[in-house]
Parts: structure tokens; sequence; C-alpha cells
């Protein structure tokens, strides 16, 4: 028998949040056999911006009976049967988390309707839930609340049933798990648990401290291989006999992952995360009047309380910048911060400097000059989103920037319609700024996959529309 489940939930991780409401659809591989569903008080407060999503507020579950009431239910109607729903993980690890509140460790086989859906549906541009039930004729009555996305789930089921002429089904349902060395004092249930998706990991010692912190594409593939090889390798690691449990954040990306790490990092300091522990600000242009009134540009530190030009992580890629842009305006290399000499800059006497640093070039000519740089600048700091995946098939992930500050990541259903830039604080998650967070912004390689879309082109969309 298989236990088809949806749920909504207080927040996207089980770690820290609850489930609202929960269907459950037994289905014996041909037809629906039994329906439940039920709202579940979640004993904390539901964030408006998941009640925009599903629609349940504090209110409507003030009267719902709280889960371990309904876990008796909830267990006879699971219990023995295969546990199936729409990107699982999810569903099933809010679900053990409920009943490990009890007491209880629920262990149940899963299938995945999504991996099974490109499997036996291959080919079709997405697998969300919407999506996929669009394309194979299914409608959902009630989107986004349990019941409706259960029965859709399940009426989907069966056409994965149907249509599975390789035998995919039992062949998903056959443990294929490689041998790993779990360190002697972390709960082997644990690991079996962790999801094998994008997001931040930690190990905790047995005072529940996190001891380190790390990023991943796949949780479960990169703690496994902390504990993988030979008993003699592992135990060349100092912190594998320290390690009491496993956490973890999910992402939907390894942007939002390598974000999430470094902030993780500097806050909780881990004993045994090396990288990311420098306290360095970075480095920043900044602008002064001399004397004679010529405006003036120096590199340096970054101070607080100054207000700077435009910031860098480090002092060579501040050096490169500003170089490279003076050249290019022929600003003097002396006025720029490049050079410093007590009287003309070394370029003056090649003839490439039209004179500022010794008053030849008019104070209102090289002013100008400097102008257009902080107009490059302001440029440099534009307001921009980077859009990628999110943690379910049905989810969009975003990071902002504003005038060059990282302001934080976000998810959002991506059938909302957004109109309006600042409609996205409502699903932004703030996190300090940081030099390193500065650096992984602006490395090509941590976001060649993410859609850049700058303020202003998205308001100029949005008003042709």
């Amino acid at each position: 028998m298989y236990a088809i489940v949806d749920i909504e939930t207080t927040g996207g991780y089980a770690a820290r949040n609850r489930i609202c409401e929960i269907a459950i659809i037994l289905h014996d591989g041909q037809k629906v056999v039994k329906e439940y569903q039920s709202l579940i008080n979640p004993e904390r407060h539901i964030p408006p911006q998941l009640s925009a999503i599903h629609g349940i507020n504090d209110q409507m579950v003030a009267e719902a009976p709280k889960f371990y009431e309904e876990a008796k239910t909830i267990h006879e109607l699971l219990d023995g049967n295969i546990f199936v729903a729409h990107s699982v993980n999810f569903d099933y690890s809010f679900v053990r988390a409920a009943f490990q509140d009890l007491g209880y460790d629920l262990k149940l086989r899963k299938l995945c309707t999504v991996r099974l859906s490109r499997k036996i549906f291959p080919g079709l541009k997405s697998y969300s839930l919407g999506n996929i039930c669009d394309d194979r004729g299914i409608q959902i009555h009630d989107r986004h609340r349990a019941f409706g996305d259960a029965i859709a789930t399940a009426e989907l089921f069966t056409q994965l049933v149907e249509n599975d002429s390789e035998g995919i089904i039992e062949k998903s349902l056959k443990k294929n798990a490689s041998v790993v060395n779990i360190p002697e004092n972390l709960d082997r249930k644990v690991f079996e648990e962790l999801p094998e998706a994008p997001g931040v990991y930690y190990f905790l010692n047995q005072k529940n401290q996190i001891i380190y912190v790390g990023k991943a594409k796949n949780i479960k593939k990169r703690v496994s291989n902390h504990f993988g090889g030979t008993k003699l390798e592992v135990a060349k690691q100092a912190f594998q006999s320290q390690i009491h449990h496993v956490d973890y954040y999910l992402t939907g990306n390894e942007l939002i992952a390598l974000l999430h790490e470094s902030h993780e990092i500097r806050k909780n300091w881990p004993r045994y995360n090396r990288a990311q522990k420098s306290n360095n600000p970075g480095y920043s242009i900044y602008l002064y009047e001399d004397r004679r009134g010529y405006k003036r540009l120096q590199l340096g530190r970054k101070q607080t309380g100054m207000k700077s030009i435009l910031r860098f992580p480090n002092h060579a890629s501040g050096f490169s910048f500003l170089n490279e842009m003076s050249k290019k305006l022929n600003i003097c290399p002396k006025m720029a911060g490049i050079q410093s000499s007590p009287d003309a800059c070394f370029d003056l006497k090649l003839g490439l400097c039209e004179g500022a640093c010794i008053g030849d070039e008019s104070l209102e000519d090289h002013n100008i000059k400097i102008e257009k740089f902080i107009e490059i600048c302001d440029i440099e700091k534009s307001d921009y989103l980077l859009m990628g995946d999110g943690r379910t098939l049905s989810e969009k992930a975003f990071v902002l920037v504003e005038n060059g500050n990282y302001q934080g990541f976000g998810f959002f259903d991506q059938d909302e319609s957004i109109s309006a830039w600042d409609e996205f604080k409502k699903y932004l998650i703030k996190y300090p700024d940081h030099p390193e967070i500065n650096k992984i912004l602006n490395s090509e390689h941590a976001t060649k996959h993410y859609k850049k879309i700058k303020k202003d082109a998205f308001k100029s969309k949005v008003e042709k529309i």
C-alpha cells in the first residue's frame, strides 16, 4: 500500500518548523482506497509570507488538533506503507520530525513522484506539481492546500504506475546505499535521513555546540565524504569522535549555500573551520578634497562610519579597478591615490598626465573626471537580484543586493506574481554584509548559473506589461 502525503508548514525546514496541515491518501497501486486530511495546530506563529502561499493563518489553526492528538491516526495510515510525495524528502522530514518529538522514530520506504516523473515522463520543461499536472491533464482543486495537492499527486501516481513499463518504481524501492563509516557517537539514523539536496550542514558535539559548518550541492553525499574511506583514514580526522549530531539548512541552490555557510562560520566560529574566520573588513575607495579644492581618491581599509564610493574584498581587486578606471578617464595617478610623491606624479614626465598634481590641469576639468569616476562606481553598485532554483520545484530563490551591499536571500513560490521591486522584501531573510560575501557575489564561478536582474530593467519590464 502507498501512503501519498502532502503537508503545509510554518517554514522551509523541519529542524525549526512545524506542520500546519496534512493530507494522506492511501493508494493500492491502482486506485485511491482511503482519504484523510486535517489542519494541525503547529503551536507557533505562521509567518505571513507562508500564509500568502497556502492561505493558512494563526486563526485557522487556533482550534485545530495538535500533532500529538492526530499522531495515532496518522501513524496507522503510514505504518507499513510506502511514503509517497512530490519532493518526498521535504514532506518526510517534517512528518518524521513530528514523530521524533513524541519519542517515536518513523522509518518508512519512500518514493518521490518528481524523480519517478523524470524517468517515466522524460523531456518535460518542468516537473513542479502544477506544471506536470497541466501536462498530464490532471486538475488541481485548492492548489497549495494539503488535500488538493495530495489528491493531484495520487492521480499522478496512478498514471506513473500505468506507464511504468520498465519497472522503475520497483527499482526505486531497492536500497543502493554505499558503505559509510558513521562516527561512533553519531546515530546512523540521523545520517540516513539527511536530505540529498543543496544546503548548509552542521556537525555538533556532545554539548550541542557547532564544531564544523560546510556547504554542499548534496548534503547527504557531502557528509558521507567526511565519513567515507577506511577506518584508518577516518581516524585521521581529529573531530570525528566529537560529532554527536548533524543538522542542516536547505538552501535550494549552491550560491545561497555559499552565502549562508560564510555567515554561519563567522557567527558561530566553529573549531574545525579554518577558512573565512578572518575579520578583515575589506577595502573601499574614498573621496576627499585637498586644500586647493581638487577632488582626490584613496583606496584604504573599510572604516566604520566613513562613506565609501565602492567596496572590494581585498586590496588587489580595489587597486586593479582604481588603476584601470583612472587610466580610462585620464585621471592623474597621484590624485587617484595610485602614486605618492611630494611633487609631480611619474606619469607627468612621460606626457601621460594633464598636470592636476601640480595645478596645470584646471580644477573644473579634473573634478569632472572624478565625477565621471563616481558615476561608473554608482553603476557598479546598482541594485540587482540573482535568481535561482528554490528548495522545491515550485519555488524560486533570490539574492538581493542594494547600493552595492548584500541584503540577504529569500524564497517565493514561482506561481507568485511580483509586480514591484519592494515586494521581494516580503520574502527576504536579512543577513549582514561582509567582504567575504562581496567576494562570493563577484565570483563568476559562484554566480554563473544564476540570472542577474537589475532593478531598472525589472521596473522597465513591469511598466511595459
